[in-house]
């Protein structure tokens, strides 16, 4: 929780600030203002849950910001700290939703207590929103859900359910017909780091809020209507009937109320107005390609229609793909610096073109991921992946904090990807030259009986990692591999006739000859002598 202090004398703030266990009730975050001005640009951009202010301070007066927070923060608890035993004072904290009035000299038991108070009904006021909220949301959900799937359905099957228009008519209480309508698209990946983060556990209470606050604007004036899109969970459609003249200017003023209650604005993109609800899913793709085909650099406006998308579209091939064999050699290298001056060229042409479309960022995405797949996989041919995992993350895209597309830091996310491709080689070449070390320890010394645990001790590597990767770089065991070694060894001195079969046996690291010698076989599916017979019998 956060708690503003509000006082234009310092040594009071501190008095405050030192008087309460601010942790015991839960505030790990204390704010100062020295009059109403300054107190209130930190009450909208802090929402502080509990205030302290004085009434008689310069510029604003206590006074005039309990009234002030009563309008623009009316879940704040508030107390009074005043050098004024006026009982219009009181009168007016109490009319505007004061917790406590608190004398000057300050008590601190007097203080705390009312703190108490304070934090106790504003965590008691917070479950009962927290409760009607779950409420309202199970109760709207459920009364709009046929007609989200309705016209959902009808968007991915054009022609279907040609009666819809009545039905909406009927549900919304509209009186005349509804031949034409203008469809908006809001996505939620689209929205502002700050948003995603404060929604990160669902994105359901964030759609219903949007929902309920277009509907504000679109369905008690039945100028339109704001429902979610069933089977694009992170999509919210905006209907404005007959041509929609009015969406651009109306879509402003929805962004300024979410602005008012979100802290933050959201893209529209916005079509033409079509036959309802036979062009439906038309003017929703419009919606839709005028979100992936503006310019994303330019950064002046939240409602972006097909018109303009359509105007400023540019099909340019500025592919990645031209790029990629230079970024590849860079990668390759391992040097960061190196692989700076590879993408350069590439970031050139983008700045050249002077446009940016999520469209084309998409493209680029999936060519750079592709790119990425070959230098992986040729550098592991075993490495298994999912093609889905290719092109799961394609369409998120790099924004500031009012939800602009940051395209210096795009290109600096693209370099540290890189730099991370970069660095998944070099460790993996790194893991697959110390099994190439291993395997050639093994063929040098086929005379040796070696195990597992000598080869951990010497590489001074796990026996479990060994084996694991020994297996992924050569398909096959360990166990298996020196075997090979041994018995190809074998032949090659059993083409010796001198040497007796024990004798080979012992120099390839068979203290038994017996046991040598099924081994032998059950590689080969003869024994040793019989190898030798017919494959040196002629020798002389």
């Amino acid at each position: 929780m956060k708690a503003l202090i509000i006082d234009d004398e310092k040594h009071v703030r501190e008095a405050i600030r030192l008087l309460v266990p601010w942790d015991d009730y839960g505030i790990d975050t204390l704010l100062e203002a020295q009059d109403g001005i300054a107190a209130t640009a930190l009450i909208r951009t802090e929402r502080p849950e509990i205030i302290f202010t004085d009434m008689m301070m310069p510029n604003m007066n206590g006074t005039e910001l309990l009234q002030w927070a009563a309008e623009h923060a009316p879940s704040s608890k508030i107390i009074v700290i005043s050098g004024h035993d006026d009982f219009s004072l009181v009168r007016h904290a109490v009319k505007y939703g004061g917790i406590d009035y608190i004398l000057k000299p300050i008590d601190a038991e007097q203080l705390v207590s009312a703190l108490a108070k304070a934090v106790s009904c504003y965590t008691a006021e917070e479950q009962e929103r927290c409760r009607k909220t779950r409420m309202n949301i199970e109760l709207n959900q459920l009364k709009p859900m046929y007609l989200e799937q309705y016209f959902s359905a009808m968007i991915n099957e054009p022609g279907s359910y040609s009666n819809f228009a009545d039905t909406l008519r009927l549900e919304l209480g509209i009186t005349k017909p509804i031949p034409r309508a203008r469809v908006a698209l809001v996505k939620l990946e689209l929205a502002s780091p700050f948003i995603r983060e404060k929604f990160a556990s669902g994105l359901d209470l964030l759609l219903f809020s949007l929902t309920n606050i277009c509907n504000e604007f679109l369905k008690e004036k039945q100028i339109g209507f704001a429902l979610r899109h069933r089977g694009q969970e992170q999509e919210l459609l905006l209907l404005f009937w007959g041509d929609g003249e009015l969406a651009p200017a109306l879509i402003k003023e929805m962004n300024d109320a979410i602005f008012v209650i979100l802290k933050t604005r959201f893209h529209f993109g916005l079509g033409h107005a079509a036959a309802f609800p036979s062009s439906a899913a038309t003017a929703y793709q419009q919606a839709k390609h005028a979100l992936l085909r503006r310019n994303l650099l330019v950064n002046d406006s939240y409602c972006h229609t097909f018109e303009a998308a359509v105007h400023q579209h540019k099909n340019t091939l500025l592919l990645f793909s031209e790029h990629e064999e230079k970024i590849k050699f860079a990668v390759q290298s391992g040097n960061k610096e190196q692989i700076r001056r590879a993408l350069k060229p590439w970031f050139e042409s983008l700045d050249q073109a002077g446009f940016i479309s999520q469209e084309q960022l998409m493209n680029w995405r999936q060519q750079f991921e592709f790119a990425k797949s070959i230098w992986e996989y040729k550098s592991d041919k075993n490495k298994s992946g999912s093609k889905s995992d290719l092109i799961e993350d394609q369409t998120l895209l790099s924004l500031d904090a009012n939800g602009f597309f940051d395209y210096e830091q795009w290109k600096q996310g693209v370099f540290v990807e890189t730099c991370d491709v970069s660095l998944r080689l070099a460790e993996h070449d790194k893991e697959r030259s110390v099994i190439e070390d291993i395997a050639a320890y093994i063929e040098q010394h086929p005379h040796e009986e070696i195990t597992l645990q000598d080869i951990s001790e010497r590489f001074y590597l796990s026996r479990e990692y060994i084996s694991r990767k020994f297996k992924q770089e050569t398909n096959g065991n360990l166990s298996d591999f020196i075997a090979e070694v041994r018995i190809k060894r074998a032949k090659e001195l059993l083409a010796n006739g001198q040497l007796k079969i024990a004798q080979v046996a012992e120099l390839v690291g068979f203290q038994d000859e017996k046991y040598f010698s099924r081994v032998f076989k059950k590689r080969t599916n003869c024994s040793p002598n019989d190898y030798r017979k017919h494959h040196y019998s002629g020798d002389s």
